[in-house]
């Protein structure tokens, strides 16, 4: 098993500690004439930058961007980089984005890596378990909620494309319990790795988006999937339970519905 958690400590947290560039006033562009989807000069220089540390020190991996070409190689190492994770949040001030990286070795999720700049924590996995670092400094093992009944259940969806499902708007309106769009992209995953959410369902969820984050759930006892119950999330459609007695709960639930 290759061990890369120096690296991510040594090399690519300290960048990400000492960049100031986002306290600059960022300009944007839309990525698309069809709808709103912004990137900054920020998105633009954090996954060059990053790319670049990378690829000297293992120049041989694959990597995929968010904002560059591909690169694609044959070796057992797959970087993931979304250089911001919450652009539209940035762009309105709010301080939940974050700069994702993650770590596929042999087609497996390793490591996870969600960096808040604003609020001053990261939240980091390695192959083992998950932390996270209040302050940039202060080590914390968390560990996500042991709470398997759906009834009392804290559920979240991230943005309104998850409503656009009919059934699933229906199953969230007769949630009697805590339910809430949160629009905070990244940090609802750790705040489940911390044990603070139970259940997230959403759809559309990008490759970059999701990749870096599964570490960080998996190894503080979450379970993510597909909305079928499978773990090939391509399909974008994911749902995030807090330990396996909930997931399997409301994957069944999903079946029925969906």
């Amino acid at each position: 098993m290759v061990d890369l958690t120096n690296f991510f400590r040594k090399k690519l947290i300290p960048y990400l500690v000492n960049l100031d560039f986002y306290k600059k006033k960022n300009q944007y562009k839309s990525k698309s004439k069809i709808k709103f989807d912004p990137v900054t000069p920020l998105d633009l220089k954090i996954e060059n930058d990053l790319k670049t540390i990378i690829l000297k020190n293992y120049p041989n991996s694959s990597f995929v961007g968010e904002e560059t070409k591909k690169k694609i190689n044959n070796s057992i190492l797959t970087w993931v980089i979304d250089p911001i994770d919450g652009t539209k949040n940035l762009i309105l001030g709010s301080p939940v984005w974050s700069n994702l990286i993650g770590l596929i070795i042999n087609n497996e999720p390793k490591y996870g890596l969600a960096f808040f700049p604003v609020l001053k924590k990261y939240y980091f996995s390695d192959s083992k378990n998950s932390f996270v670092f209040e302050n940039f400094k202060k080590k914390i093992k968390i560990s996500s909620s042991k709470t398997n009944n759906l009834s009392k259940s804290k559920i979240v969806t991230n943005t309104i494309h998850t409503l656009n499902n009919k059934e699933l708007f229906n199953f969230f309106l007769k949630h009697k319990f805590l339910f809430k769009v949160s629009s905070m992209d990244s940090y609802n995953y750790c705040l489940l790795a911390e044990g603070k959410i139970d259940i997230i369902i959403e759809a559309g969820v990008k490759f970059v988006d999701i990749m870096p984050l599964v570490p960080i759930i998996r190894n503080s006892g979450g379970v993510i999937s597909n909305w079928h119950g499978e773990k090939v999330l391509s399909s974008g459609n994911i749902v995030v339970s807090s330990n396996k007695r909930l997931h399997s709960i409301i994957v069944s639930i999903l079946k029925k519905i969906l």
